[in-house]
């Protein structure tokens, strides 16, 4: 019986400390897309207002940070990465256009 009580105590100890080293896994993985999808956001930002004052290079290398910053979040939403992907790509090529047109 003693036996029985021990070994029950070590499963539930075992499993409680499984639990929280899991959870606090999640938690960080969790802060860390939170981080960068926020740095995707302000670098969208900053493309948006870079585009308004026809400065393209600058857009180009903001929207190309904010895909790297978006394939770091780990997304599984293709469709998210894919528009950031058309629209960084529609973006460096104007700004090609625009310097090679100097």
């Amino acid at each position: 019986m003693k036996k029985s009580v021990r070994l029950s105590l070590i499963i539930v100890a075992a499993v409680a400390a499984i639990s929280t080293t899991v959870a606090a896994s999640t938690f960080i993985q969790s802060n860390e897309k939170l981080h960068e999808l926020e740095r995707a956001a302000r670098l969208q930002n900053l493309s948006v207002i870079a585009i308004k004052n026809n400065d393209f290079a600058l857009a180009c290398k903001a929207q190309t940070e904010a895909e790297k910053a978006l394939s770091h979040a780990n997304l599984r939403s293709e469709d998210v990465v894919g528009m950031v992907n058309k629209s960084s790509d529609e973006i460096c090529s104007k700004a090609a256009k625009v310097i090679a047109s100097k």
